[in-house]
């Protein structure tokens, strides 16, 4: 009886990344995503941050550069990488990035990362 309940119940069961609806279709979440300040710009004017996706966790230095067009800009620079990545956050038609993300989906990590910040009134 055991076993027959555990099959019949299957169909709901939370399955990794995805999860499958009453009706037995593929319903896909986001990854969890958090952001950690660890160093404040306010010290010399390069902050740090962690970075966390599902379970890769990665460290980013960034400083505040002028933005004449609207928004804030960012120089964002991933540790261990030689990739710099120029980041301009605000407003909805103010924000981009340089990466591969955000030139494909319109939004990306470093974006969502700097706004929450902003938004946490980190900085």
């Amino acid at each position: 009886m055991r076993e027959w309940t555990l099959r019949r119940m299957r169909p709901f069961l939370h399955l990794g990344s995805s999860h499958l609806t009453s009706a037995g279709e593929a319903m896909s979440t986001k990854p969890r995503r958090s952001i950690r300040l660890v160093r404040h710009p306010k010290i010399d004017g390069v902050g740090v941050c962690c970075l966390t996706m599902e379970r890769e966790r990665a460290f980013y230095t960034f400083v505040e550069i002028p933005c004449e067009i609207g928004g804030r800009g960012f120089a964002v620079h991933k540790l261990g990488m030689g990739t710099l990545y120029h980041v301009r956050i605000g407003a909805v038609e103010d924000t981009s990035c340089e990466c591969l993300g955000f030139l494909r989906h319109g939004t990306c990590r470093h974006v969502l990362g700097l706004q929450a910040l902003v938004q946490g009134e980190k900085l």
